[in-house]
C-alpha cells in the first residue's frame, strides 16, 4: 500500500522523540546530583521499570481525563521515591526533571532523516498531549520546528487524544478532511484506534511491547519512506 496524502500526522514522544532514553539519562543524574538516601541497591533495569510503570499510569490516567496536569506532576516523582525507599526532595527532583529532560536530544533511529525526507514532499504536523511548555522546548532542541506546519498539543486544541474532538481540530488546522491524512504513532488506543475511529487512516510505530490490532504496523521509522509516493 502507498499512501498520497494532504498531510502526515506524527506524535511525538516514543514516535520521533526517544522519551525512555531522553528521561532516563536524566534519572540517572539527578541520582548522582542531589542529596538522598538509598537504603537499598536497585540495578538500572528496576529504577527504569518502576519509573516507567508509574509513568505509564499517571499518563494514562491523564490522558483519560481521571487526573490532571498538576496532579500528575507533583505525584510522580512520590510514587517513584516510595517505590525505590528512597529519602530526598522528590519535588525538586521532579522540578529538576521538568527542566532537563525536554532538552535531551536524543530521537528514535532514523527520525531526523525520515521527517527530512517526508517534508520535502508533504506538510507535517505533531498531534501531541504532551503539555505546551514542554513538547516545543523538545521540538527547537532537536533542530527540527522547521519541518512542521504546526505543533498541536492538548492545550492547544483544548482536548487531549483519544477524543475525536482533538483529530477534529487538527484536520481543522491542517485544511484537510480526514480521508486525505496519515496518523502515525506508537500507542496502539491513543494514536492509531483514536485516529482510525475518525477515519483517518493510521500506522502503528511498534516499538514497545503493547498489543495492537493496527492494519499497518512498523517496527522502524525508515520503513515509513516506503509507504508514501
Amino acid at each position: 500500500m502507498k499512501f498520497s496524502p494532504k498531510a502526515i500526522f506524527f506524535d511525538w514522544d516514543h514516535t520521533l522523540w526517544d522519551h525512555d532514553r531522553n528521561a532516563f539519562e536524566v534519572i540517572q543524574e539527578l541520582m548522582v546530583e542531589l542529596p538522598m538516601e538509598r537504603s537499598l541497591s536497585h540495578s538500572d533495569s528496576e529504577i527504569w521499570t518502576a519509573f516507567q510503570l508509574i509513568n505509564d499510569r499517571l499518563w494514562d490516567d491523564y490522558q483519560h481525563g481521571r487526573i490532571s496536569q498538576k496532579a500528575l506532576r507533583e505525584t510522580r516523582f512520590v510514587q517513584f521515591f516510595e517505590a525505590m525507599s528512597w529519602k530526598g526532595d522528590a519535588q525538586l527532583f521532579s522540578d529538576l526533571y521538568l527542566s532537563r529532560t525536554p532538552r535531551k536530544t536524543n530521537l528514535l533511529p532514523g527520525a531526523y532523516q525520515v521527517i527530512e525526507s517526508l517534508a520535502h514532499k508533504y506538510p507535517l504536523y505533531v498531534l501531541t498531549n504532551g503539555f505546551d511548555d514542554i513538547q516545543h522546548v523538545k521540538i527547537q532542541g532537536v533542530g527540527m520546528s522547521h519541518f512542521f506546519q504546526r505543533i498541536i498539543t492538548s492545550e492547544l486544541a483544548g482536548c487531549k487524544k483519544p477524543s475525536p474532538d482533538f483529530f477534529h481540530f487538527a484536520l481543522k488546522e491542517a485544511q484537510c478532511l480526514a480521508s486525505e491524512v496519515v496518523m502515525v504513532g506508537d500507542h496502539p488506543v491513543i494514536d492509531i484506534q483514536a485516529a482510525e475511529a475518525v477515519g483517518i487512516s493510521a500506522i502503528h510505530l511498534h516499538v514497545r511491547d503493547e498489543s495492537e490490532s493496527a492494519n499497518i504496523r512498523i517496527t522502524q521509522l525508515n520503513q515509513l519512506l516506503d509507504l508514501f509516493e
